[in-house]
Protein backbone atom coordinates (compact mmCIF):
# COMPACT_ATOMS: atom_id res chain seq x y z
CA UNK A 1 0.00 0.00 0.00
CA UNK A 2 1.52 3.52 -1.35
CA UNK A 3 1.02 6.24 1.23
CA UNK A 4 1.61 9.96 0.21
CA UNK A 5 4.08 12.12 1.79
CA UNK A 6 1.73 14.66 2.31
CA UNK A 7 -0.62 11.72 4.22
CA UNK A 8 2.47 10.65 6.33
CA UNK A 9 3.23 14.20 7.37
CA UNK A 10 -0.76 14.79 8.28
CA UNK A 11 -0.65 11.60 10.21
CA UNK A 12 2.51 11.69 12.30
CA UNK A 13 1.09 15.59 13.30
CA UNK A 14 -2.23 14.52 14.57
CA UNK A 15 -0.62 11.60 16.50
CA UNK A 16 2.10 14.11 18.04
CA UNK A 17 -0.72 16.76 18.76
CA UNK A 18 -2.16 13.54 20.81
CA UNK A 19 0.63 12.80 22.75
CA UNK A 20 1.56 16.40 23.44
CA UNK A 21 -2.66 16.63 24.27
CA UNK A 22 -2.76 13.23 26.72
CA UNK A 23 1.32 13.97 28.73
CA UNK A 24 -1.18 17.07 30.04
CA UNK A 25 -3.44 13.95 32.37
CA UNK A 26 -3.14 13.67 35.91
CA UNK A 27 -2.01 10.39 37.56
CA UNK A 28 -5.09 8.43 39.14
CA UNK A 29 -5.84 5.30 41.52
CA UNK A 30 -8.95 4.41 39.23
CA UNK A 31 -8.43 2.25 36.85
CA UNK A 32 -11.37 4.02 34.78
CA UNK A 33 -9.43 6.75 34.99
CA UNK A 34 -7.35 7.76 32.08
CA UNK A 35 -3.85 8.42 34.32
CA UNK A 36 -3.95 5.17 36.23
CA UNK A 37 -0.46 4.33 37.07
CA UNK A 38 -1.61 0.42 38.38
CA UNK A 39 -2.26 -1.57 41.37
CA UNK A 40 -1.89 0.73 44.62
CA UNK A 41 -2.17 -1.45 47.46
CA UNK A 42 1.12 -3.60 48.71
CA UNK A 43 0.47 -7.49 48.74
CA UNK A 44 -0.51 -9.18 51.98
CA UNK A 45 0.13 -12.53 53.99
CA UNK A 46 -2.16 -13.49 56.41
CA UNK A 47 -0.82 -14.75 59.82
CA UNK A 48 -3.37 -17.03 62.25
CA UNK A 49 -2.11 -14.66 64.97
CA UNK A 50 -3.15 -11.40 63.58
CA UNK A 51 -6.39 -12.21 61.97
CA UNK A 52 -7.77 -8.90 59.82
CA UNK A 53 -11.60 -8.15 59.77
CA UNK A 54 -11.37 -4.45 59.32
CA UNK A 55 -12.84 -2.22 61.96
CA UNK A 56 -16.24 -2.02 63.41
CA UNK A 57 -17.51 1.02 61.59
CA UNK A 58 -15.02 1.23 58.16
CA UNK A 59 -14.90 4.65 56.17
CA UNK A 60 -16.02 4.55 52.76
CA UNK A 61 -13.06 4.49 50.29
CA UNK A 62 -10.72 3.40 52.69
CA UNK A 63 -8.80 -0.03 52.32
CA UNK A 64 -8.98 -2.01 55.11
CA UNK A 65 -6.55 -5.35 55.22
CA UNK A 66 -8.79 -8.02 55.26
CA UNK A 67 -8.18 -11.82 55.78
CA UNK A 68 -11.01 -13.76 53.35
CA UNK A 69 -11.81 -17.43 54.58
CA UNK A 70 -11.42 -19.55 51.53
CA UNK A 71 -12.32 -23.15 53.68
CA UNK A 72 -15.67 -23.06 52.61
CA UNK A 73 -15.06 -20.85 49.44
CA UNK A 74 -15.44 -17.69 48.66
CA UNK A 75 -18.87 -16.17 49.41
CA UNK A 76 -19.60 -14.31 53.02
CA UNK A 77 -17.63 -12.48 54.27
CA UNK A 78 -17.96 -10.49 57.84
CA UNK A 79 -17.12 -6.84 57.83
CA UNK A 80 -18.16 -3.96 59.54
CA UNK A 81 -20.11 -6.15 61.97
CA UNK A 82 -22.05 -6.79 58.71
CA UNK A 83 -22.57 -10.21 56.74
CA UNK A 84 -22.17 -9.75 52.96
CA UNK A 85 -22.62 -12.48 50.14
CA UNK A 86 -20.15 -12.20 46.31
CA UNK A 87 -22.33 -10.51 43.95
CA UNK A 88 -20.30 -9.70 41.30
CA UNK A 89 -16.66 -10.01 40.39
CA UNK A 90 -14.57 -7.90 37.95
CA UNK A 91 -12.04 -9.28 35.78
CA UNK A 92 -9.52 -7.08 34.60
CA UNK A 93 -7.47 -4.21 36.25
CA UNK A 94 -5.29 -5.22 39.32
CA UNK A 95 -5.61 -3.43 42.70
CA UNK A 96 -2.76 -4.70 44.86
CA UNK A 97 0.75 -4.85 43.00
CA UNK A 98 2.78 -8.55 44.30
CA UNK A 99 2.55 -11.97 44.22
CA UNK A 100 -0.24 -14.05 45.87
CA UNK A 101 -0.11 -15.82 49.32
CA UNK A 102 -0.02 -19.31 48.77
CA UNK A 103 -2.39 -20.40 51.85
CA UNK A 104 -5.06 -21.97 50.00
CA UNK A 105 -7.34 -21.20 53.70
CA UNK A 106 -7.17 -17.53 53.49
CA UNK A 107 -6.97 -14.70 50.85
CA UNK A 108 -5.18 -12.04 52.25
CA UNK A 109 -5.93 -8.65 50.39
CA UNK A 110 -8.20 -4.90 51.34
CA UNK A 111 -11.81 -4.72 52.08
CA UNK A 112 -13.11 -1.24 50.78
CA UNK A 113 -16.49 0.19 51.90
CA UNK A 114 -17.63 1.48 48.48
CA UNK A 115 -21.68 2.36 49.73
CA UNK A 116 -24.57 1.48 52.42
CA UNK A 117 -24.77 -1.71 50.29
CA UNK A 118 -21.21 -2.70 48.53
CA UNK A 119 -18.13 -3.49 49.44
CA UNK A 120 -14.97 -4.32 47.45
CA UNK A 121 -12.26 -7.12 48.04
CA UNK A 122 -8.64 -6.79 46.50
CA UNK A 123 -6.24 -9.44 46.69
CA UNK A 124 -3.02 -9.69 44.83
CA UNK A 125 -2.97 -11.89 41.50
CA UNK A 126 -7.01 -11.99 41.89
CA UNK A 127 -9.85 -9.92 40.60
CA UNK A 128 -11.75 -7.33 42.20
CA UNK A 129 -15.03 -9.55 44.17
CA UNK A 130 -17.70 -7.13 45.43
CA UNK A 131 -19.94 -8.24 48.00
CA UNK A 132 -23.77 -7.04 48.67
CA UNK A 133 -25.34 -7.11 52.53
CA UNK A 134 -26.20 -10.68 53.08
CA UNK A 135 -30.45 -11.08 53.70
CA UNK A 136 -29.17 -14.45 56.14
CA UNK A 137 -25.98 -15.50 58.25
CA UNK A 138 -23.92 -18.06 55.98
CA UNK A 139 -24.69 -21.60 56.27
CA UNK A 140 -22.38 -23.35 58.21
CA UNK A 141 -19.77 -25.94 55.76
CA UNK A 142 -21.65 -28.66 54.08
Amino acid sequence: MKVSRQAAILLLSALSAGLLLSGCSHSSDDPGDEGYKGPTLPARTATMDAWQEGPPKPRQHKPYPYDLSTHCGIKWAKFGGLWWVLDTVFPGVEQVKGEPAQDSQVLAGYMTLIGPDTADFDAAGMPTMQFVPAKDEPPGCA
